[in-house]
């Protein structure tokens, strides 16, 4: 990609708006301007443990995995996310990883320090990024809570409803893009494949959901907040 298209990729995130291209070209993004296929790793363990990712377009998958092996996910995000160190301390991420999935992925990237420099000039870039990462652990508490103090059928329901309002639709009747499995929701949700998989077809028995490898559609998201659990 050309180094203008890259800038404008970047000036298109709510976050960079108020930067000038100065700015933005301070930030060196033609180094870490990525284009992720499906299912590739953006990064894998601590190897990239000093950037900042802003994801552009498409979904990427952020989990670890357990001594056994076994993926753990942690986050599942799409366009306007951001992942990485966003701490902005250059620590190690274990065995964290980001990867790519449903379709490629558009990400921007660049150092910590690249960043900390523009943030000492700019203090309002610093508060709107202090509320933004605010808003990312906000919602992780939220799940954390949800797992502890709710059922699964409730956590399933919440999850649907978190997704609609992820894609900021208003209407009762909904149709999302589907990039989730079964075993995604589960991993989120804190169950197991063969529980999602079964509280969802009882929602589709129910008229309530429709799910698919392409799309999810809610019929009402006023039965799906009322219903029964």
């Amino acid at each position: 990609m050309s180094p203008d298209y890259n800038l404008l990729l970047l000036r298109n995130h709510k976050l960079f708006r108020q930067l000038t291209t100065k700015e933005c070209r301070e930030l060196n993004i033609d180094k870490g301007f990525i284009q992720a296929r499906k299912n590739e790793f953006i990064y894998l363990n601590n190897f990239t443990s000093n950037r900042l990712f802003f994801l552009k377009k498409g979904y990427v998958k952020i989990g670890t995995y357990d001594e056994e092996g076994k993926e753990i996910i942690r986050e599942i995000l799409h366009e306007g996310d951001i992942f990485g160190q966003v701490n902005l301390e250059q620590e190690s991420n274990s065995n964290e990883f980001a990867q790519a999935i449903k379709k490629d992925a558009t990400i921007c990237s660049f150092t910590i320090e690249d960043f900390e420099k523009i943030l000492e000039k700019r203090p309002d870039l610093a508060i709107s990024y202090t509320k933004l990462v605010g808003l990312r652990l906000k919602t992780l508490q939220t799940r954390i809570s949800n797992i502890m103090y709710k059922d699964v059928k409730e956590r399933l329901r919440d999850f649907f409803i978190y997704l609609v309002g992820k894609n900021n639709i208003q209407s009762d009747e909904v149709l999302i893009e589907n990039y989730l499995t079964h075993a995604d929701i589960a991993g989120l949700i804190g169950s197991t494949r063969q529980t999602v998989t079964t509280l969802i077809n009882e929602l589709e028995e129910k008229g309530l959901l429709q799910f698919s490898r392409k799309e999810i559609r809610i019929k009402s998201m006023d039965k799906l907040k009322k219903i029964r659990l």
